[in-house]
């Protein structure tokens, strides 16, 4: 599976959660004599006794100056420093009569830009020299202008045109101007400005090629493709693609999305049977199904379940009085299914579990150990119980 690139800007090597509060201008909150004492400033910045404080989460200073920008502890900036984010300037000198928050990210005074840098816990507000206060703008979460540059985080992108740039995709910084298109920090190598657009998920198109992320998909149909949902999933005219791979042995004009879990699977339908992202459930067949939760359906006398742990597919059914469940077993690096794991479901657990070829192969293949802890793990076990009263 390819991996889509998210650039995750850090101050101790990892993105922390972003803490906002409601955009309220300039409200004042006044001390019993009427003097002003805290001015809101929005997304998270107010104006206390003089100073820039940024009270939306996090740290940067210590004591009473814990919040304040321009006074980031010496511990904060010893981390940065050994963190090897590079040179930088606090916001040390900034102008609080004049100072703007532009967002959470950015903000400015008469005189400059600021950015501010964030890590779980604490941030740090560093300043962007080569940026013109005046004609600096947001134009989504981590991507700004001025009439000379554009900035990703805070950094600028050598080759964006600020006149012509547009934003294809906020949440994953995708731009482009009229001569390029960016993926984040990367240019897309060939890419028609003019025709890029953002299909769907982290599917995008020109009128030449297909992409997932910033890399071109190949032999995709621009004409024809068609993401399912803002799942993973998507098709064209004749292949079904997951995470821009394409998928073999699935049908795509009967192709239809039934789940989307956003951490990692996919539940669709062909004519073929139901799947989970690259393996079908074992006797699955298209038809009516009734999703039951994120990770469970319900097809005909079958309940299918996702096996979380590897997102593979374990159907349970009724045979012979028995409540049975089956899994594929399969090679771990290749993930061919060679054969069938095969168990009745008791209170106790499984019981009578059994390995067989698949039809026609003449020996069962060989499943590692963890295989089958994972797949009589007794809180599987519980999930096979439950489904079990849903057939009847």
């Amino acid at each position: 599976m390819k991996t889509v690139t998210i650039i995750k800007h850090t101050l101790f090597l990892t993105l922390g959660t972003l803490l906002s509060v409601p955009d309220v201008l300039c409200q004042q909150k006044e001390n019993q004599d009427g003097a002003p004492a805290v001015v809101e400033l929005g997304h998270g910045y107010v104006r206390k006794d003089g100073a820039i404080h940024f009270t939306g989460g996090g740290t940067t200073g210590t004591g009473a100056n814990a919040t304040r920008i321009d006074m980031p502890s010496p511990q904060l900036l010893k981390k940065a420093v050994d963190s090897q984010f590079g040179p930088f300037k606090t916001a040390e000198g900034l102008d609080a009569a004049s100072f703007e928050a532009l967002s959470e990210e950015y903000s400015r005074d008469k005189n400059r830009v600021y950015h501010k840098v964030i890590s779980p816990g604490e941030f740090l507000v560093i300043l962007l020299p080569d940026a013109d206060p005046k004609s600096f703008e947001v134009l989504a979460r981590n991507v700004a202008r001025d009439k000379n540059h554009v900035w990703l985080y805070e950094r600028i992108q050598p080759g964006v045109d600020p006149a012509t740039v547009e934003i294809v995709n906020r949440d994953f910084s995708v731009l482009k101007d009229r001569d390029s298109v960016h993926y984040q920090s990367e240019e897309i190598a060939g890419a028609d400005p003019a025709s890029f657009r953002h299909i769907g998920s982290a599917y995008y198109a020109d009128s030449k090629r297909v992409y997932w992320g910033g890399e071109p998909i190949p032999d995709a149909d621009p004409a024809t493709f068609k993401v399912l949902g803002e799942s993973f999933i998507a098709k064209d005219k004749a292949t079904v693609y997951r995470s821009g791979e394409p998928l073999t042995g699935y049908d795509a004009d009967s192709l239809e999305l039934i789940l989307h879990n956003p951490m990692g699977y996919q539940v669709v339908s062909d004519k073929n049977g139901i799947h989970v992202n690259k393996m079908t459930f074992p006797r699955s067949k298209p038809g009516h199904v009734e999703v039951i939760d994120d990770r469970t359906v319900k097809a005909g006398d079958l309940v299918l379940l996702v096996e979380t742990s590897r997102s593979l597919p374990v159907t349970v059914f009724r045979e012979d009085g028995k409540l049975m469940a089956e899994t594929p077993a399969y090679e771990f690096t290749s993930g061919q299914v060679q054969g069938m794991i095969t168990a009745e479901v008791t209170a106790a657990g499984l019981k009578d579990i059994r390995i067989s070829p698949l039809p026609g192969g003449k020996e069962a293949p060989t499943v590692p150990d963890w295989r089958m802890e994972v797949f009589d793990n007794p809180d599987y076990v519980q999930r096979y119980l439950e489904a079990g009263k849903r057939i009847k």
